[in-house]
């Protein structure tokens, strides 16, 4: 079954075409397609075109670790230390680090994997979890959506669990800076998420149920 499209691939493996190929991503989506060989060919592309524009990567468990670390390390240090820029600092670090955990968290439990972690964004300073296509295909259109969803919640969440530890501190100012703080990154993922981000992934994958 699906030998034209298997044929396509293989040819995009020596000649690739960024229109061709996502098209065929998109068939697969839209007609729910999980034959094995068709999704391998699809991934082998995908890891090819990858290790040819990306060339600092690490390994999930690593980049699971470290964004593990500075997570309790910025919640620790924000108990610890009596400023309000470390509270401030600390949101920034949680909003950062709870991104790909979150993604991460989401779509282990949904059945997708993760080849590696590089960094991505305008900047080319945010940590990014490449998808191992052969897994997310193989999940349904809402697990999909599901995990890129998540990655907005996890960037939320960050100024919250500042602001409580504000609270909890008596730190009344700088709890009500985060929730401002939060409700901005509301607004921003509504303007910007919405159009080039994750609700705009989620959105997307979401249409394919």
């Amino acid at each position: 079954m699906y030998e034209e499209l298997k044929e396509s691939l293989q040819q995009l493996r020596k000649d690739y075409n960024g229109k061709k190929f996502w098209g065929i991503v998109d068939q697969v989506k839209k007609d729910r397609i999980k034959d094995d060989e068709l999704l391998g060919l699809i991934t082998g592309i995908s890891q090819k075109r990858f290790r040819e524009k990306v060339s600092f990567t690490l390994s999930v468990p690593f980049g699971n670790l470290l964004e593990l670390v500075l997570t309790i390390a910025a919640i620790v240090l924000a108990f610890q230390i009596n400023s309000n820029w470390m509270l401030y600092i600390s949101a920034l670090v949680l909003l950062t680090t709870l991104h790909p955990l979150s993604h991460y968290l989401t779509g282990t439990f949904l059945g997708i994997k993760f080849m590696r972690y590089y960094l991505n964004g305008p900047a080319k300073f945010e940590p990014t979890l490449k998808i191992d296509y052969f897994t997310y295909l193989k999940a349904s259109a809402k697990a999909r959506a599901l995990m890129h969803a998540s990655g907005v919640v996890g960037t939320l969440i960050g100024p919250l669990v500042a602001a409580a530890i504000a609270l909890g501190k008596g730190a009344s100012g700088a709890a009500s800076n985060l929730f401002i703080l939060f409700l901005l990154l509301v607004v921003f993922e509504l303007l910007t998420s919405t159009k080039t981000g994750d609700l705009m992934r989620a959105k997307r994958e979401y249409g394919y149920r």
